[in-house]
């Protein structure tokens, strides 16, 4: 089977290889595309690197349209040489979508793997995933249900996570901390220098006596020199190291949260991005009150949440520490974590995704 695959940043690249492994057990397969270390790794041939194009944010992707644009010239010459059986999207909405638009009219069989967050910000576009995706994958089945009540056919594949971090880790109160600062440039260049403040404050009250980040392999060594040079902080190779140990932690938004509460850390969320992303971000999104997939998941408060200008050493210290300590209500977070494990899935999810592309590729060539 040939496949064609665009997975623009560092947790599509990721959960694509998942699916890309799964699938090399079932068929013979030639993969080739927009992706990164992990794909390549996984088998795939990266033609278009995504760590040239992996940005968030509306004002990010603004100052980047013409790099995006020669990539969308470029990608749609490669499906064209290529002729794949199955064009596999893999989240990156804003690139992903048009890029579906396009592959339909030429008559390109799409499946879309992790949906965009269209239940958040983007319901108008759920009419073009109706025109122009043959599949969507979920990793939730509450994205099942909205697709289904758009006329969208959708199934829910569960969270790889889920077979990634079958059980939690032990976690007792210490005065270890952990952060987990992102996997892109601008989030580590927004959240790092306010955590690690927090992290002196923490220090030098006695709280604390150590602390780890979580280093991407997808950000350049520069930008954790400075903090790498703080006295008690250690720099980890993966979430699980920097968590390992860890009494709590603070995080950025995103896939992070999900993946401290299945590793059973009581944890706090960050988010920032600049001005003018977040002033159309609280234009667009309707309907949504929190911001951590942790707690959108469960539809619960699972971790605390600080946002834009709340993101301040002081804020960070003062949320966190009774996290740190023997407290009620760090045994409460505790407690929660259990409700992201569920909401999850069971294990196996790489797998039945694999099996529905498999089962979707035979119809069409069929």
């Amino acid at each position: 089977m040939k496949l064609v695959i665009s997975a623009g940043d560092p947790s599509g690249d990721i959960r694509g290889a998942e699916l890309l492994t799964e699938l090399q057990k079932m068929t013979g397969l030639e993969v080739s595309g927009l992706g990164g270390k992990s794909i390549e790794k996984a088998g795939g041939r990266v033609v278009f690197s995504l760590y040239e194009y992996s940005v968030m944010g509306f004002a990010e992707v603004l100052s980047s349209l013409g790099k995006f644009h020669r990539l969308r010239r470029d990608m749609r010459s490669h499906i064209d040489s290529v002729n794949p059986d199955i064009l596999l999207l893999v989240d990156y909405p804003g690139f992903n979508i048009p890029l579906s638009v396009w592959a339909k009219k030429r008559g390109y069989h799409v499946i879309y793997y992790i949906s965009p967050q269209l239940w958040a910000w983007g319901r108008k576009r759920v009419r073009k995933i109706r025109k122009s995706v043959d599949l969507m994958i979920t990793l939730f089945d509450f994205e099942v249900e909205f697709y289904t009540r758009y006329g969208v056919r959708a199934v829910c594949s569960g969270h790889p996570l889920a077979d990634s971090i079958p059980k939690p880790l032990k976690s007792e109160s210490c005065r270890e901390i952990a952060f987990l600062p992102g996997s892109r440039r601008q989030e580590i260049s927004l959240l790092l220098e306010p955590m690690m403040k927090s992290f002196t404050l923490l220090r030098d009250s006695g709280t604390v006596s150590g602390a780890s980040i979580a280093v991407s392999p997808n950000v350049p060594s520069e930008f954790y020199e400075t903090a790498a040079g703080i006295k008690g902080v250690r720099l980890a190779d993966s979430v699980e190291e920097a968590l390992s140990g860890a009494s709590a932690a603070v995080v950025c938004s995103g896939t992070a949260t999900l993946e401290t509460a299945m590793w059973g850390i009581p944890f706090v969320i960050t988010y920032r991005t600049s001005k003018l992303t977040y002033l159309l971000a609280r234009i667009l999104i309707r309907g949504v009150s929190r911001i951590g997939m942790a707690n959108i998941v469960t539809g619960s408060e699972i971790a605390g949440e600080l946002i834009q200008s709340d993101v301040t050493p002081d804020n960070i210290a003062g949320s966190v520490k009774p996290l740190i300590q023997d407290t009620e209500i760090r045994r409460d977070s505790l407690d929660r974590m259990r409700l992201v494990r569920k909401a999850l899935g069971p294990e196996g999810s790489s797998r039945r995704a694999a099996q529905y592309i498999l089962e979707e590729a035979s119809n069409e060539i069929s």
